[in-house]
């Protein structure tokens, strides 16, 4: 076992910073099998693992890639991080991938400036070092898996679980927490609502039916949408109307139809499909519209027992950092993971922010985290997986 390699995690955050796996500008997403994330995969990211030396290499269509260290066993672990960014897509040179003075940021020592630095992309360069500085043949499997999910969705980690058929007993996401742990996070459905009408012209509104005034009516009833109780942590559930189109659009013409949006909570324990009946039900009277259940996340919930998670504490507390738990308002991927079966907190350098300029402007990591996060993920490999 050996520490991590400071200028390897920086050459390595570099060159992924200045590879092109954003979502683009004025999209929302990055559809699976997109030619811009599988060639930053093959080959930027491919040599890296094949560098490695692994028992094995998996490989999806879409791009996914799952890298086995050690015997093929379901006990193993599965270390997951992300290529596709999000965020800070405002940055005037989203590639710019350079080093700089982190004192303007307000953060102490030489950082990695580029698109996907907090998010996923320092994490990834800490998880990598990680899995390379690992103590040799371990006694239980370590999957370093590269996932393309680029839709806020669990497809990639359904294709990791299901399609290449990974089984391990524990897992850990490599993202942007601030190095601490994340023990659990909301999940998400959206529920779509098509209200209906009739168009006419406005100046002879009842000549036809105004879809408008009735998605007004949804919108103000889903005020009243009975919800579940709180969680001790997580607090409530929520519903939030964040899409209103109306279609046609056209000059002084009622539309034919209203499209709505709501974005419903799930808190642990919580049942997707069943938030959707409950809107649906909520809805049920006069109004001429359709529910149904759009894009979901799961909730995900990481016992403070689990080995996975005793691991990481004990590993920060040996590289002198606090072992900090928190749980996440927002969906992440845990939640797919941990329906499996398979307990997952998330960690990583990399402040989160969702809001201001740290949401969409300027995106930049200590390197010196990095490098401690590797050291943290290195000793929580070894300690779950053995090293010989």
């Amino acid at each position: 076992m050996t520490a991590a390699d400071p200028a390897w995690i920086e050459g390595f955050l570099l060159e992924i910073l200045r590879t092109p796996t954003q979502v683009p500008l004025g999209e929302t997403e990055v559809q699976p099998g997109d030619p811009r994330i599988v060639e930053g995969v093959d080959s930027v990211l491919l040599p890296r693992i094949e560098d490695m030396q692994p028992d094995e290499i998996r490989k999806h269509d879409a791009g996914d890639v799952a890298a086995r260290f050690g015997p093929d066993r379901d006990d193993g672990l599965l270390l997951q991080t992300y290529i596709v960014s999000q965020h800070a897509n405002l940055m005037e040179d989203p590639s710019a991938s350079r080093v700089i003075d982190g004192a303007p940021l307000g953060v102490d020592g030489p950082c990695a400036l580029g698109q996907g630095a907090t998010q996923n992309k320092g994490p990834m360069a800490s998880a990598f070092e990680a899995v390379r500085a690992r103590g040799s043949n371990p006694e239980r499997p370590i999957w370093l898996v590269v996932n393309t999910e680029g839709k806020s969705s669990h497809g990639g980690s359904k294709r990791v679980l299901d399609d290449l058929g990974i089984e391990a007993a524990c897992g850990i996401i490599a993202f942007g927490t601030d190095m601490k742990l994340s023990l659990g996070n909301r999940g998400r459905v959206d529920v779509e609502i098509l209200v209906k009408g009739a168009s006419s012209h406005s100046s002879q509104p009842w000549l036809g039916h105004n879809p408008i005034q009735d998605a007004v009516d949804v919108v103000v009833r889903m005020r009243d949408l009975p919800l579940p109780e709180p969680h001790p942590v997580l607090g409530i559930a929520s519903a939030t109307p964040y899409r209103f189109a109306c279609h046609p659009v056209a000059p002084h013409t009622i539309p034919q139809e209203v499209r709505l949006v709501v974005d419903r909570r799930l808190l642990p324990g919580e049942d997707a499909g069943r938030a959707v009946a409950g809107v649906q039900e909520h809805l049920t009277g006069e109004l001429d519209l359709e529910v149904a259940a759009g894009v979901s996340m799961l909730p995900a919930e990481v016992g403070d027992g689990e080995p996975v998670v005793l691991a990481l504490e004990e590993a920060l507390r040996a590289e002198g950092r606090p072992a900090e738990t928190f749980w996440s308002m927002n969906a992440f991927d845990a939640g797919y993971a941990c329906s499996k079966g398979i307990p997952t907190p998330m960690f990583g350098p990399g402040k989160r922010g969702f809001a201001g300029d740290g949401l969409i402007g300027a995106d930049a990591i200590p390197i010196a985290d990095c490098v401690t996060a590797a050291d943290v993920l290195r000793r929580a490999l070894d300690a779950l997986c053995g090293a010989r």
